[in-house]
């Protein structure tokens, strides 16, 4: 029996996989994947030029079988294999230059919802870059129109975000570095189940067995970014993945957001720097985002609440001032800052505490954000 087209298009996916502007050359030539294969080698080298070792790779004994076992296990494992022309495939990644010809989808999210936000970061994620991710995400929910949440199921923010969006309600994608046949990393096998069973769905470009590198991560981000309307960096330190993504996004025309932190943090530095180039928009609270990409009008921002009330003390007060200021701080360095009784601002810690307004990461405290 001959190929059928998903055989072809999953040959020529493994061929192109890194050179994924040569394959849509190709397809824009010749009109199908099973054409691209009937032009054989003489048809296809008139088109492309000082592309030997790709013809021979296209060419090479097996692949077609390759490509035949590979669609089946993907049909048994319930994988949709989405060519690049296929209305189920990501419409914003399709206008990407190095968008990939064939996408690996499980789940049933809406790969096109009417809105999507790529959610990225450190993997050392913070209290307050994991409490600033919650938000940002829960936020969300609340807009008529619920977007999409994309991030790369990763350690530190990735995981929060997935994590969020799952109780806030909404549908969340976690895009692989490696083939879906592995979940990556292992921590995360149940709350990628989770995401399934909440109507998410994982997405990779690369064929089972694929394990992850260097530079699957690298082309993994590319799809993070075009997958989305724009992208928040919630925390990162002057060099990681999610400054890659960040970057991608701003080249495919994508909006870019940071969340701010302290001078001193420095798993803040990435995010800082950004917005101090104006190449990213800073995050001031949940409202900047919705606003910002016009999915909310300035009249429904909401009203922030005061950080004090009524009834408060003049030495809780001035707790609260010193953790708007300056937190995390120890309960010591809060009495030093404060001049207030060691003894007595441990109690008053423990009752605002105890009231929710804030929360202990180890021995230090933060604002209930």
């Amino acid at each position: 029996m001959e190929p059928d087209h998903l055989v072809y298009l999953c040959a020529l996916s493994k061929v192109f996989a890194y050179h994924c502007s040569v394959g849509r050359q190709l397809l824009d030539a010749f009109g199908s994947p099973a054409a691209v294969f009937a032009a054989g080698w003489k048809g296809i080298s008139a088109t492309l030029h000082h592309a030997g070792v790709l013809l021979d790779e296209l060419f090479a004994p097996g692949l077609l079988d390759w490509a035949a076992d590979e669609v089946s296990w993907a049909a048994a494992e319930g994988i949709r294999l989405l060519s690049s022309d296929d209305p189920e495939y990501p419409r914003r990644l399709s206008t990407c230059l190095d968008a990939p010809l064939m996408l690996y989808c499980k789940g049933m999210a809406d790969l096109n919802a009417g809105r999507a936000l790529a959610v990225v970061g450190t993997r050392k994620a913070t209290w307050c870059g994991r409490e600033s991710c919650r938000r940002l995400v829960g936020r969300l929910a609340d807009l008529n129109e619920k977007p999409l949440i994309v991030s790369g199921l990763a350690l530190g923010i990735d995981g929060c975000a997935h994590a969020a969006a799952l109780e806030a309600g909404l549908s969340t994608v976690g895009v692989l570095p490696c083939g879906l046949d592995e979940i990556y990393p292992r921590q995360h096998r149940e709350l990628a189940r989770r995401m399934l069973d909440q109507g998410g769905a994982l997405v990779s470009d690369f064929a089972r067995c694929t394990s992850p590198a260097a530079h699957t991560f690298l082309r993994r981000n590319r799809i993070i970014a075009g997958m989305a309307d724009a992208t928040l960096l919630a925390e990162s330190f002057r060099k990681g993945g999610g400054l890659i993504t960040a970057s991608l996004a701003a080249s495919y025309q994508r909006e870019v957001f940071a969340v701010p932190g302290r001078l001193q943090d420095a798993s803040f530095e990435g995010c800082n720097r950004l917005a101090a180039r104006q190449e990213a928009v800073l995050v001031a609270d949940e409202d900047t985002i919705p606003l910002a990409m016009g999915w909310i009008s300035v009249r429904q921002q909401r009203e922030r609440p005061s950080l004090y009330r009524s009834d408060d003390t003049p030495q809780r007060r001035e707790v609260l001032r010193q953790l708007e200021a300056r937190a995390p701080l120890s309960a010591e360095e809060v009495a030093s800052l404060s001049r207030l009784d060691p003894n007595a601002v441990h109690l008053l810690l423990l009752e605002l505490e105890l009231e929710g307004r804030v929360v202990a990461d180890g021995t230090k405290f933060f604002l209930s954000l």
